[in-house]
This record gives structure tokens, sequence and C-alpha cells, in this order.
């Protein structure tokens, strides 16, 4: 991928993917929220727990990634 990441997702749980994101995006979580078009207490909460989000939620997050240049390779990846 031109210019951008891949980030292999095989052994890291959805909480680590989207603190990864964040942090290579120099966003905060209130940032992220915002350019999401989600509330900042679900950027927390993702962070926090150890859950996964609602399916429309995941698919809006993988698509952030993609617009910012971040492939999020899914192969094989039992934590999603």
């Amino acid at each position: 991928m031109e210019n951008g990441i891949i980030l292999k997702v095989k052994t890291m749980d959805f909480q680590d993917q989207i603190k990864f994101v964040r942090m290579h995006l120099q966003l905060s979580q209130e940032e992220l929220a915002k350019q999401m078009g989600i509330s900042f207490a679900t950027v927390s909460r993702w962070e926090r727990e150890n859950r996964k989000p609602q399916l429309a939620l995941l698919g809006k997050f993988y698509s952030f990634c993609q617009r910012n240049g971040i492939e999020i390779d899914l192969s094989d990846n039992t934590n999603i």
C-alpha cells in the first residue's frame, strides 16, 4: 500500500486496533470520535473494554482506516 500502513490484526484485539490507529494518526479519543461521527464515550469504551462493536460501527471504523491510508488485514483473524 503506497504511503500507508498495513495493520496485521491476527493477534490484536479490537481495543488494541482502535488505540493503535488513533495513536498512529495522532488523534485524541475526542478527535477520532468526531472524525468518525460517533460519540467520545463510544471510542473510550472501545479502548477500555474488550468488546466487539456493532457490525455497522465496525464497518465505519474500517472505512475510516481506509480513508486514512491504513489497511486492516483481517486474514485468519479470530479476534473480530
